[in-house]
């Protein structure tokens, strides 16, 4: 207890010191760390700045280092702008108050420190980062909720949101609801980290509905599936003007990622027409109740029989071909 004690004091005494030191290099430098917002510095003055802050927030410069924000080769990053108050603004009261995060000029980033509004936390983001991918940013869902740049993307920390193995987790904070569609048997493979949510969707906007990164769902999912782009000979309507009227984007509790079971999929569309035409006795045969191998007698009296179709993979045990076919005796999708 009393060797903790002590250690706990000597680091006191340390950041005391430090912060003493910081003082006189600030008093002594001042136009150091000025509140001229487009003033040069050399190099060396540069260092200097940036040596002040790294004093106090080590781990987050060490951060810093390691990402983009710090290339030197890049002329348009922190480093070579002017360091930390470039995203920050003047540091000049902040450095001689000791460290208070809210003294005027700083500007801060997090709930704690800041009194900034999304929109202008984000402004100044947008001044260095106006590349295509921020072309859909101001009309995106993001932005009409008010979410921030800092909301998702971390800058002193790992960037969750840049790694496939983190993003997901990033997103799935808000969208609550598609965390458990994901968990479901069958989906996208999130969970194995072999893709990511931006796949599909454009976390800054995207020109199609959902944010998808195209105009429409089906060129997103030709991206991966081409081979059920066509055109084809014998074409599946459907299949060629949503993929979601048969899929669910997210996941599903049915093979396929389909809506529903698949016989009731179909029977959605292939509702039997009344009377006893060919069409009409074909869908009982099919999908109703029966004697086996007895005659159709309907669905009525129960739990005598089944179809061996329901039984199995319903329509697609002969229409396997649902997504078109080139063959030409595929007029069915049978083929």
């Amino acid at each position: 207890m009393y060797i903790s004690i002590i250690v706990f004091q000597e680091k006191l005494l340390l950041k005391f010191y430090k912060i003493i030191a910081w003082l006189l290099v600030a008093l002594s430098s001042q136009w150091l760390v000025a509140s001229e917002p487009t003033k040069d510095f050399t190099d060396a003055q540069v260092q200097m700045r940036a040596d002040i802050c790294i004093g106090c927030h080590l781990e987050q410069h060490k951060v810093m280092t390691e990402g983009a924000h710090w290339v030197s080769g890049d002329s348009r990053t922190p480093v070579n702008l002017k360091e930390c108050s470039t995203c920050h603004g003047d540091t000049e009261e902040h450095v001689l108050s000791a460290g208070k995060a809210l003294q005027q000029g700083l500007k801060g980033y997090t709930p704690k420190n800041t009194k900034m509004t999304p929109p202008e936390q984000n402004a100044v983001c947008q001044a260095c980062h106006k590349e295509s991918a921020l072309l859909h940013w101001e009309a995106s869902a993001h932005a009409a909720a008010d979410v921030g740049c800092v909301g998702c993307h971390r800058m002193h920390k790992e960037d969750r949101v840049l790694a496939k193995r983190t993003q997901s987790g990033v997103c799935y904070e808000c969208h609550v609801d598609v965390r458990l569609q994901d968990n479901k048997p069958y989906g996208h493979p999130l969970r194995e980290q072999k893709m990511t949510c931006t796949d599909c969707h454009g976390s800054h906007g995207g020109p199609g509905d959902a944010e998808l990164k195209t105009f429409a769902a089906n060129d997103t999912c030709y991206t991966c599936h081409a081979e059920h782009r066509g055109p084809f000979l014998w074409e599946h309507t459907p299949v060629s003007e949503n993929c979601v009227l048969c899929h669910t984007a997210h996941g599903s509790i049915h093979a396929g990622m389909l809506n529903r079971r698949a016989t009731q999929l179909c029977q959605s569309c292939h509702e039997p027409i009344g009377g006893m035409g060919a069409q009409t006795r074909h869908s009982r045969l099919a999908l109703s109740y029966r004697r086996p191998g007895g005659a159709d007698i309907g669905p009525s009296p129960p739990g005598i029989g089944i179809s061996r179709l329901v039984l199995g993979e319903s329509c697609m045990n002969c229409h396997s071909k649902v997504h078109g076919t080139n063959h030409p005796a595929g007029a069915k999708l049978a083929r």
